[in-house]
C-alpha cells in the first residue's frame, strides 16, 4: 500500500490545524498497512448542507471540494471549504491521537515480536549448525577462522568453537596439510570460483588418525558484494573411502583368483588335451604293437612250414631230375622190347606228355624256387619290422630297415607308385629299430594315400657327421600352406573321413623327438611333398 498523501488544510481554524498536523506526522511516520485496524468516524458538513459518514481503505478520496483520507476502515477530513465547529474539530483531533498512539504501540508489539523470533530463527541455526553432521566454518581473506562448529572444533583438536576463533589451520594442523588448505582457500578468493564436493587428506587432531573430507568452499561476501573470506562445508568418508580401498582389494582378489583360475582351467584343458593326444598315441601304439605281434605270429607259423617245403623241395627237384634220368635210361633201350610191348610205352609218353614235362619241369622248380625265396624274404621283413627288443635300443641299419618297410606295405604301394631307392649307404644308427621302422611305415603310405593315378614315390637316404637322414618324396597333391603347421596335430587329417584318424604323423613326430631327431616337411600344392627325418650318429 502506498503511504498516506496529505492536503494541507486552508481552515485558520485551531483545531483543524492540530489535526492537520497530527495527521501529518502520521502520514510522514506510518503507512496505510500500519494503520488499517484502527477505525476512525467523522461526521462533516458538505458544503454546509449535511452531514454523514463514509468510508474507505487505505485510499484517498475526494467529496466535493473536501479532501478524505482513510485510516483503516473510516474517513478522515483534512480539508474543507466550510468552517467545521471546534467541537468537531476536536473530535477529529482526538481520533488521530488515539489512531497514533495505537499505531505506535502495535508497532512496538510488532517489534517485539521479531525480536523474539529472531532470537529462535538464530538459536534454531545454531542448534542445526552444532549438531549436523558437517564441518562447517568461516574464514577471513588472511584465512583466519571466523566462525566453527563443533565437529571443525572436534577435527582441530580444540575442545569448543569459539577456541579456533583468530587462528588459522597452521594453529592445528601438520604444515603440509594446513599449506594446501590455504593454497585451495586463496585459490577460491583470488579467481572468484567456488569449489565444490572435492576430496580434502584431513588429520584428526584428537585422535591422530588421517582421513578423508569432501568439501565445498564458497565466498563470502559483504553487504557491498566484496569478497570478504570464504565459507567451507565439509562431510567426513573416511569409512566410505575405506569401504571402497577395501572393495578394490576384495576385486582385485577377486580377479587375480579368476585370472588363476583361468589359468588352470587353461591346463587342465591343456592336460587334457596332452591326455587324449597321449591316449591316441597309445590306442596307435597298441593298434602298432599288435600289428607287429601279429605280424611276429605270422611269420613264426609261416616259417615252420616253409622250411618244410623248402627242404622237401629240394628233395622233389632232385627226385623228379633222377626220374628223369632213369626215364631215359628206358627209352635207351626201349628198342630192343618186342613191337607189341613198344606201342603200350609210346602211348604213355604221349599221353602224360612226357616231352611237355621234360620241357617245363625246369620252368617248373625255377619258378618255385623264386616263389619260396620271396616267402622267405616277406617272412624275413615281418620279423624283422616286429623285431623284439622294442624298448632297447641297439644299432640297427636304416637302409635294411627301408626295404623291410617297403615290403610290408607294397600291397599299399604298388597300385599307387614306383618306388625308386636312392640309398647312400648310410652307417647304422643306435636306435629302436621298430620305432623307426613306424616311422617309415606311415610316411610311406602317407605318400601312397597322396598319388591320385599313377606316380612314384623316391626313398633317399644320406648322412653327415652328425646326422643320418631319410628322405621320402612324392609327386601327389601337395599340402597346403595353412595345414603345414597343424600336420603334426594330433587328429588333424586333410584325408576324407573314414580315411584317417590323423595320429599317424603325430606319432611319427613323437618317436622322432624320442630318438632327438628332427623332422621336416617342403610341400608344393599340385606337385608333391617331401619328408625328411634326421638322426643324430650319436
Amino acid at each position: 500500500m502506498s503511504k498516506l498523501k496529505f492536503s494541507e488544510s486552508k481552515s485558520e481554524e485551531p483545531g483543524l490545524a492540530a489535526l492537520a498536523q497530527g495527521l501529518r506526522r502520521l502520514a510522514a511516520d506510518a503507512s496505510v498497512e500500519t494503520l488499517q485496524q484502527e477505525t476512525v468516524a467523522v461526521a462533516v458538513s458538505l458544503c454546509g448542507a449535511e452531514r454523514g459518514y463514509w468510508a474507505a481503505a487505505g485510499e484517498t478520496a475526494c467529496i466535493g471540494d473536501t479532501t478524505c483520507f482513510a485510516l483503516g476502515d473510516g474517513m478522515v477530513v483534512l480539508e474543507h471549504a466550510q468552517a467545521v465547529d471546534a467541537a468537531l474539530l476536536d473530535i477529529l483531533a482526538t481520533a488521530a491521537s488515539i489512531a497514533l498512539t495505537n499505531a505506535a504501540l502495535r508497532e512496538q508489539s510488532r517489534q517485539d515480536q521479531s525480536t523474539t523470533g529472531l532470537a529462535f530463527e538464530r538459536t534454531l541455526l545454531h542448534t542445526l549448525v552444532d549438531n549436523i553432521p558437517f564441518r562447517i566454518y568461516a574464514k577471513d581473506r588472511e584465512s583466519r577462522f571466523l566462525f566453527g562448529n563443533n565437529r571443525m572444533a572436534r577435527l582441530a583438536g580444540v575442545e569448543t568453537p569459539p577456541q579456533l576463533i583468530g587462528k588459522t589451520d597452521y594453529d592445528f594442523f601438520p604444515a603440509e596439510l594446513a599449506a594446501k588448505y590455504f593454497a585451495d582457500e586463496k585459490q577460491v578468493m583470488d579467481s572468484g570460483r567456488s569449489l565444490f564436493d572435492y576430496e580434502e587428506l584431513v588429520e584428526d587432531q584428537d585422535t591422530g588418525e588421517l582421513g578423508w573430507t569432501v568439501t565445498t568452499k564458497v565466498l563470502l561476501r559483504g553487504a557491498d558484494g566484496a569478497v570478504n573470506g570464504i565459507v567451507g562445508i565439509g562431510y567426513d568418508v573416511t569409512q566410505r573411502k575405506l569401504m571402497e580401498e577395501r572393495l578394490r582389494e576384495r576385486t582385485q582378489e577377486l580377479e587375480e583368483a579368476n585370472a588363476r583360475l583361468e589359468a588352470e582351467k587353461e591346463q587342465q584343458q591343456v592336460l587334457i588335451r596332452k591326455l587324449s593326444d597321449m591316449q591316441g598315441q597309445l590306442l596307435q601304439s597298441e593298434k602298432m604293437a599288435s600289428i607287429g605281434l601279429l605280424a611276429a605270429g605270422v611269420a613264426h607259423e609261416i616259417n615252420n612250414p616253409l622250411a618244410f617245403i623248402s627242404s622237401n623241395f629240394g628233395a622233389l627237384e632232385r627226385d623228379a631230375k633222377d626220374i628223369l634220368k632213369l626215364i631215359s635210361a628206358f627209352e635207351g633201350v626201349e628198342g630192343l622190347l618186342p613191337g607189341d610191348a613198344r606201342a603200350p610205352v609210346a602211348f604213355m609218353k604221349e599221353d602224360i606228355g612226357l616231352d611237355d614235362i621234360r620241357q617245363d619241369l625246369d620252368a617248373l622248380f625255377a619258378e618255385s624256387r623264386e616263389g619260396l625265396q620271396r616267402v622267405k624274404h616277406i617272412v624275413q621283413n615281418l620279423k624283422d619290422f616286429s623285431r623284439p627288443g622294442g624298448t632297447e635300443k641297439e644299432m640297427a641299419d636304416l637302409e635294411q630297415g627301408l626295404d623291410s618297410t617297403l615290403n610290408v606295405a607294397w600291397n599299399e604301394i604298388k597300385y599307387k607308385a614306383d618306388v625308386v631307392k636312392e640309398y647312400a649307404g648310410v652307417p647304422e644308427l643306435y636306435c629302436l629299430p621298430s620305432q623307426i621302422n613306424q616311422v617309415f611305415l606311415n610316411l610311406l603310405i602317407n605318400a601312397a594315400h597322396a598319388i591320385e593315378g599313377k606316380g612314384t614315390i623316391i626313398v633317399r637316404t644320406g648322412h653327415d657327421e652328425k646326422v643320418v637322414w631319410v628322405e621320402i618324396e612324392d609327386n601327389g597333391c601337395g599340402i597346403a600352406p595353412a595345414h603345414l603347421d597343424h600336420i603334426f596335430e594330433p587328429f588333424f587329417t586333410t584325408k576324407p573321413v573314414g580315411k584317417g584318424t590323423g595320429l599317424g604323423l603325430s606319432i611319427v613326430y613323437g618317436i622322432v623327438q624320442g630318438h632327438r631327431g628332427t623332422i621336416a616337411v617342403k610341400s608344393e600344392v599340385g606337385k608333391g611333398t617331401v619328408f625328411r627325418v634326421a638322426l643324430p650318429r650319436t
